[in-house]
């Protein structure tokens, strides 16, 4: 059978199996130098704070084959230099140079011919590859499934062509670079790109916690120094394990579902013909599609927000805000400048909904993110010797408790964040606060937002008859029998609430039902959130909303305050009065 995705690392769509809805749950965290101090003691503790999740990881039937780990750092200055020199190839000064670990076939004559396509692709937007250099791996300790598709892991030294750029500038060349490299040299090449950056470098694989730093010979180098390692363990909840889903990615790491993701897609595909940047201009059109349609949710999430703060639109913790918001809609208690912010969030994204907990770093910031909800753990220490460990659990990192100046849980909705350039911990509210002040969102909002109440709804006349309600030839055109009139119906006017029941639902699927059924009956839901205790949408309904906007997109990539022209709905469920009015609406 013909595979599908990297390296033909996925089977094909059949049966019950769709690998669009591939999805992991893991376990992540990160160790921080607050004052952005480099050291080979951190990436050393990183390796216990890998390790001790990897019961949150898994193994395939062969113990050596892991479903997945990985590690972000600061680029390693020091032991590149040496590595370079080693090739013939002397490195710029830190900032200067970019580079990154890049899966390519393990064949010489394939991955040759991919090194001289991403090399022409370099030129093409005025970059030149010094150098490749080979990273030393230890293939002996590899299982049989990750041996079975090892990759060669190359780190090709890129620098501008044509003297030094702006970092922004350079960055933006180089993620131009990765998404062209990636679209013509393809997946089938085994070509992956784990990143590509001026700051940070990711090493992961097809591998186990415990095999990390073992695979590769660089992470065991005492001169591999670095201010922060953010690690992630995976678990393949309902997916096939590949050397390219393992994590972190580019920019986070991601531990939860995101159960909104065919809709994020959709969006994301469909506002593709909206988006303008002064900063790309033309080269624009080269980064479509921008969601790599063979990635995994987590993988999504990646591809959107480096979008968004490669571009310049947002900074990193910003670009979060925005995709992965708090809950505000029903929060009373929210400042108002902060709400707006939101509501002007909801306009130009929908958010990425799920039980999640998302670590990400830029090289400047790293932090921690938690979905509105908060279904997903997520502890932190700071020691008085200026080190933050955050991660899925307590216990990752053996700390003296005399050194410890804080620690806490991450609540729901809320921000963790390290700013090293500034060598502080920054306040949730404050950096919120911050953003929601950088523009008059409120403003906006009252001159532009239209509101259901603004139109003028046309009167409704319902005609009240006297058929008895056994005799009312509408009960069966809209598929209503007498047992649910006296089970859910009528409970439901009694009482006010939602009746109780069994669990299950053991009727004949409509797609089965030779009667006639109404045509939401066909409708399903595409994911199962099972929480413990169960979310009520009443008693909690600081976390629900039915509201959303309609109505035309502005650019994702800009701030504009036409962005909030949009029509705002309460609830998807319109009275035949509100749908005349907005019938009535004048262009």
């Amino acid at each position: 059978m013909t595979g599908y995705g990297w390296a033909g690392a996925l089977p094909p769509k059949q049966g019950l199996y769709d690998p669009a809805g591939e999805k992991d749950a893991c376990g992540v965290g990160f160790i921080i130098n607050i004052k952005g101090v480099p050291s080979n003691a951190i990436l050393r503790d990183s390796e216990d704070l890998l390790c001790n999740m990897s019961h949150r990881g898994a193994t395939g039937a062969d113990a050596r084959d892991g479903d997945g780990a990985g590690v972000m750092a600061a680029m390693p200055h020091k032991l590149l230099t040496k590595a370079f020199a080693a090739v013939g190839c002397p490195l710029p000064p830190a900032g200067h140079y970019a580079t990154g670990n890049v899966f390519m076939h393990s064949d010489d004559a394939v991955r040759e011919s991919g090194m001289r396509t991403f090399e022409q692709i370099a030129e093409s937007v005025k970059l030149q590859v010094s150098a490749w250099r080979r990273v030393p791996v230890n293939s002996a300790i590899l299982g049989p499934s990750g041996l079975s598709r090892e990759p060669a892991v190359m780190q090709p030294l890129v620098v501008p062509a044509a003297g030094p750029l702006a970092e922004e500038d350079f960055q933006r060349r180089l993620f131009v670079l990765r998404k062209r490299a990636q679209a013509e040299i393809g997946h089938e090449s085994w070509f992956y790109v784990c990143s590509l950056a001026v700051r940070n470098i990711v090493y992961k694989g097809l591998l186990t916690p415990a095999q990390v730093p073992k695979y590769y010979a660089d992470l065991r180098d005492g001169d591999f120094e670095t201010h922060f390692a953010l690690v992630h363990s995976r678990f393949s909840t309902n997916t096939f394990p590949s050397w390219e889903r393992a994590q972190p990615f580019n920019c986070c790491a991601h531990n939860g579902e995101i159960n909104t993701l065919r809709g994020n897609k959709n969006w994301m595909r469909a506002r593709e013909g909206l988006l303008e940047s002064a900063a790309f201009g033309d080269r624009l059109q080269d980064l479509f599609p921008i969601i790599d349609e063979f990635g995994s949710d987590s993988a999504a999430f990646d591809n959107v927000l480096e979008l968004l703060v490669v571009s310049g639109a947002m900074t990193m913790p910003e670009a979060v805000m925005v995709m992965a918001p708090e809950a505000w809609q029903n929060n009373p208690r929210m400042p108002a400048a902060k709400r707006a912010f939101y509501e002007w969030a909801s306009c130009i994204m929908e958010p990425w909904d799920g039980p999640a907990l998302f670590t990400f770093s830029d090289g400047r910031y790293c932090g921690a993110s938690l979905d509105r909800n908060g279904l997903r753990p997520c502890r932190y220490y700071v020691t008085s010797d200026d080190r933050m460990i955050c991660a899925s659990e307590v216990g990752t990192v053996k700390i003296d408790p005399a050194t410890i100046v804080q620690k806490g849980r991450l609540m729901p909705g809320r921000m963790l964040l390290v700013d090293t350039r500034e060598g502080a911990i920054v306040d949730d509210e404050q950096l919120k606060m911050q953003f929601a002040h950088q523009h008059p969102y409120q403003e906006w909002i009252s001159k532009y937002q239209i509101r259901l109440e603004h139109l003028a709804p046309s009167a409704q006349h319902v005609a009240i008859d006297d058929v008895p309600v056994s005799r009312d030839r509408r009960l069966r055109m809209f598929g209503y029998s007498a047992e649910q009139l006296n089970l859910i119906i009528g409970p439901m006017v009694q009482h006010g609430k939602e009746p109780l029941g069994s669990m299950g639902n053991d009727t004949v699927l409509a797609c089965l039902d030779p009667s006639p059924r109404l045509p939401y009956e066909y409708f399903r839901e595409l994911f199962a959130q099972v929480t413990n205790p169960p979310i009520d949408p009443i008693r909690e309904k600081i976390v629900m909303s039915l509201a959303c906007h309609v109505g035309p997109e502005g650019n994702l990539l800009e701030v504009a305050e036409r962005q909030v022209h949009r029509l705002l709905l309460e609830s998807p469920v319109l009275t035949t009065g509100e749908l005349d009015a907005i019938r009535g609406m004048a262009s």
